[in-house]
């Protein structure tokens, strides 16, 4: 029997002033924005956090939760259940995006949502379901067959 190491993390889908959305671009799949909770931080505050740890912004206003997503992976020799809450996020006026580089984030970009198609053809089912979740248009949504190399 596999025990799986549960953990927790908070992440967010944030628009800009201009309507675009923020992905970053991290071990060769675009993403948004997401980490682990600490001990006794409340998740909202850590979906926050995260973003602005990962992308350099500030002063992000913290919308409704959008949904929450699990998926698992093979770290330090053992199977970890991450759950994912997902908010949405909004920067009230722009900042300069500074990724992460330290966390394997090599580029954090602003995108249209006429980008998104082509973008999210290369990232994870969850992320889809996170754009769903907020209501963005399913012709803007590839498709997502589950395969071993999206399950991140």
């Amino acid at each position: 029997m596999c025990k799986y190491l549960e953990v927790n993390a908070g992440g967010g889908l944030v628009t800009n002033p201009d309507g675009k959305f923020l992905l970053i671009f991290r071990n060769g799949k675009w993403d948004l924005p997401k980490g682990h909770q600490e001990p006794e931080e409340p998740i909202e505050d850590t979906a926050v956090r995260e973003v602005e740890e990962e992308t350099g912004l500030h002063g992000l206003e913290l919308g409704r939760l959008l949904c929450i997503t699990d998926h698992t992976y093979f770290r330090d020799g053992r199977w970890h259940l991450k759950h994912t809450w997902w908010y949405s996020m909004s920067l009230p006026e722009e900042c300069m995006l500074i990724p992460q580089t330290e966390e394997g984030i090599a580029e954090a970009r602003w995108v249209e949502e006429s980008e998104l198609y082509d973008l999210l053809k290369n990232t994870y089912p969850t992320i889809v379901k996170v754009f769903q979740a907020a209501g963005i248009s399913e012709k803007f949504m590839p498709e997502m067959k589950q395969n071993s190399e999206n399950l991140v």
